[in-house]
């Protein structure tokens, strides 16, 4: 009887190690996602790099990175670190390595604009942009995301690996719009397992109200699934006590602040009552320790209200070719017109954005980032960039910046064990840039090559792709 259980464990081993190395096995590339790559040898060493691994851990000077179909094998002092013969050895002399940035709200559909657009190029902008892993927070258009994902998972599409939130999911609106109305826990539990096992593996809530914030994480929990929202409906306490998992947008759409606020009420004056509200009064400091307490992380989305901003927002000539032109035309107009918008971000409200997250992070919080691309000219994959620019300007040192936009970003999705760090057996997702990032942000846009999976993708070639495209119907 021993004898049968051990051979039916030794059984049942092989299996989780053959499914573990299928899961785990790199995508074979197409002809066409291949002309992108200019680093394709099964076994690389990127020499002399200055290092920011992603944990948090000091800058360190001088280090050489192997890789080995598709995973990290060896990380350390360039004097300790053999090349093995036949290795392809890039001298990376001044220049800085990251993990690849994991991206929490990425969109592929252009919003902000009168018919929002999809970017089906959007995946090769945020590769390009050094992103390796995205969470989509929610489509007008799921269908092309999920496509986009199928694509990338076979090879057959230049992108990040994505987790995919389906369609937004909110209560009743007087208003229409591209939403999913939730009307009861059995519509919840309905459309959620839809959305699942369409591919969906993350849902997005807008605003509220309570019931449906109820539903909906009951029902996705049920699947072993998770929730992000972005809130205004509900605050951020009473989210967080329901069971989100991520709350999207930080200090500037928790309308706890809002006076008057009534339950399950959006109030119209919320993203820009907080503007006279001190983050770090007793009140808020108390209500990011039960946040942090709940274990709902935040995502940072400094860059698209700076977007909003009249002294601050800019438009970006190399961003704006990516546009198809007549998404172009109206980027700037929009932006041309934006002192008469009904929505500005007051430069010290960007600055209490910050300040929160610096508290948040200080009472123990989980923060990661992304992008949220908008018709005010804020790019797929470049928003990420600029992200980074913002999250040093709010006091966050650079290695605590890259481990915000990595390896966090990987435990909000459960992928820490695959990627998010430069660690030996994980998979080989990183960023190298001219320059020393440690001590000059604007490193950060000066990316020359993205391993993604151990392909080492040209950050050019993929932008010259997509120019003149994005947005296009």
């Amino acid at each position: 009887q021993g004898n049968a259980v051990r051979k039916v464990l030794i059984a049942l081993a092989c299996v989780v190690i053959l499914a573990a190395s299928a899961a785990g096995q790199r995508p074979t590339l197409s002809a066409w996602p291949r002309s992108f790559v200019s680093v394709d040898t099964p076994l690389v060493a990127l020499t002399h790099v200055t290092l920011i691994d992603g944990t948090g851990a000091q800058v360190r000077s001088d280090q050489t990175i192997l890789l080995r179909d598709g995973r990290i094998e060896t990380v350390g002092a360039s004097s300790a670190v053999s090349i093995p013969a036949g290795a392809k050895a890039l001298d990376l002399t001044g220049y800085t390595v990251i993990p690849g940035l994991v991206g929490l709200h990425e969109h592929t559909y252009f919003g902000g604009i009168s018919h929002p657009a999809p970017m089906l190029h959007s995946a090769m902008l945020y590769l390009a942009a050094g992103v390796t892993t995205a969470m989509t927070a929610g489509s007008m258009l799921p269908y092309n995301e999920l496509n986009m994902k199928h694509l990338v998972d076979r090879g057959a599409l230049p992108g990040p690996r994505m987790h995919i939130g389906g369609p937004y999911l909110t209560g009743a609106r007087n208003e229409p719009g591209p939403f999913r109305i939730i009307e009861s826990p059995e519509d919840a539990a309905r459309v959620v397992n839809y959305w699942a096992d369409e591919g969906a593996d993350w849902f997005k809530i807008l605003s509220g109200p309570s019931s449906v914030v109820r539903a909906v994480v009951a029902a996705a929990h049920a699947r072993g699934l998770k929730v992000s929202a972005h809130l205004c409906a509900v605050t951020f306490i009473d989210g967080a006590r329901l069971g989100i998992d991520v709350l999207q947008h930080g200090f500037i759409t928790n309308s706890e602040y809002v006076p008057g606020k009534q339950p399950d009420v959006c109030p119209s004056t919320n993203q820009k009552a907080q503007a006279d509200v001190d983050p770090g009064s007793a009140e808020v400091r108390e209500d990011i320790r039960r946040i942090v307490a709940s274990g709902a992380s935040v995502v940072s989305t400094l860059g698209v209200y700076e977007s909003f901003s009249l002294t601050r927002a800019r438009l970006d000539t190399a961003e704006l070719a990516m546009l198809a032109p007549a998404v172009r035309r109206e980027v700037e107009e929009t932006h041309a017109g934006l002192a008469q918008s009904s929505f500005i971000v007051p430069d010290r409200l960007l600055t209490k954005m910050m300040q929160w997250e610096r508290l948040f992070v200080a009472a123990g919080g989980l923060l990661g980032a992304g992008c949220d691309p908008w018709g005010t000219g804020f790019m797929p994959g470049y928003g990420d960039l600029r992200n980074y620019e913002l999250l040093i300007e709010a006091g966050f040192s650079s290695a605590e910046v890259v481990k915000i936009m990595t390896l966090n970003g990987a435990r909000i999705l459960g992928e820490q064990q695959r990627t998010g760090s430069i660690e030996r057996g994980k998979t080989a997702d990183l960023v190298v840039m001219r320059g020393n990032l440690a001590a000059d942000p604007k490193a950060i846009r000066t990316i020359t090559i993205v391993f993604r999976d151990g392909y080492g993708y040209d950050p050019v070639k993929l932008r010259n792709e997509v120019r003149g495209k994005l947005g296009a119907h």
